[in-house]
């Protein structure tokens, strides 16, 4: 549900400008990694908010 939450906003997408400097991935291929660097770090950022975990 999570990913589907932060997917949600591309769905009307029509162009991506990707802006990256440093090593690894460049352009659209470092999407997926970015997206999933979200999902994971969503949990910690909402208890922080929060104070509800989402994880149990």
């Amino acid at each position: 549900q999570m990913a589907e939450a932060v997917a949600q906003p591309l769905l009307g997408t029509r162009r991506v400008t990707v802006v990256a400097g440093g090593s690894g991935d460049i352009g659209v291929s470092r999407l997926p990694g970015e997206i999933l660097d979200i999902v994971t770090r969503l949990p910690a950022a909402v208890e922080t908010l929060t104070g509800v975990s989402v994880t149990q």
